[in-house]
């Protein structure tokens, strides 16, 4: 009889553990978000070249379902006033409530850009600000394969997550006077990558706050994406060579912002 009561437990907790790894791999649901897109002045759908993409993430006041709230500043803002760029440039909404993990609405994203536009897959490019900041790091750790580089901006994430992302080229922007995410933040998942060796950029910029959102109108951290292509670790764990040139350029020094004069102040609120 003892060995009988001893065999049910066993077969319960057996059970609830296989229910709970379940529940932990249960996959994201599958939703659409409403996206803006810009694309290039010399955008060709009849011709063979393909262009880059560069997906940009809303911080919280954006949220919601009036798509005109992501144009209120960051990157849809600049373009909106005139701003020129090389790259498609894809800007969803993540509605209220939920973080930019907390569904997957990239995967039918990508589906839709690449039946409507001449997408190259393998320059696919990520950066967000506040929420979007979080954001960015946290789909370079869902989809690690996914992106050519990325640049969180006041955000934060898992330093566990550096085992997964440590191959992608990572551009970190953060004020040190930010009052809402600290900078210790960034400071974390920097210090996280360089722990790899990760190819990790990191402009701590002592007089700036919460709002960055002037810096997606410097053209520098574009020309800084465009140098680089997807390169997915193998099953092997190796990855791609990388030219050396690319290293010393990651160490060159950047001014804090570029000038902005001539453009309408974008709205400021609560990122």
């Amino acid at each position: 009889m003892r060995l009988k009561l001893l065999f049910i437990v066993f077969l319960f907790f057996s059970i609830a553990f296989r229910l709970e790894a379940a529940e932990g791999e249960r996959p994201l649901k599958q939703v659409h978000y409403n996206y803006l897109t810009y694309v290039p002045e010399n955008y060709d759908s009849t011709q063979a070249n393909l262009y880059p993409v560069v997906i940009y993430l809303h911080g919280r006041s954006a949220s919601g379902t009036d798509l005109n709230r992501v144009r209120r500043y960051g990157l849809p803002y600049f373009l909106d006033h005139g701003k020129k760029m090389d790259f498609i440039v894809v800007a969803p909404q993540c509605p209220w409530g939920k973080r930019w993990s907390s569904e997957n609405w990239l995967d039918s994203m990508m589906v839709e850009l690449n039946a409507k536009y001449r997408i190259d897959n393998d320059r696919i490019y990520l950066t967000g600000m506040s929420l979007g900041g979080f954001g960015t790091w946290e789909l370079a750790n869902m989809y690690p394969n996914r992106f050519a580089a990325i640049a969180p901006m006041c955000g934060g994430g898992n330093t566990a997550w550096a085992d997964n992302i440590f191959h992608i080229p990572t551009w970190v922007f953060h004020g040190v006077q930010d009052r809402l995410v600290p900078v210790l933040r960034s400071d974390q998942m920097v210090k996280a990558l360089e722990a790899h060796h990760a190819l990790v950029k990191y402009d701590r910029l002592s007089k700036k706050g919460h709002d960055l959102s002037r810096l997606f109108n410097d053209d520098r951290l574009y020309a800084w994406f465009a140098q680089f292509t997807r390169r997915p670790i193998d099953e092997d764990n190796s990855l791609p060579p990388i030219e050396p040139l690319w290293f010393s350029e990651f160490k060159s020094p950047t001014p804090e912002v570029s000038p902005t004069s001539g453009l309408p102040s974008p709205r400021i609120g609560s990122f």
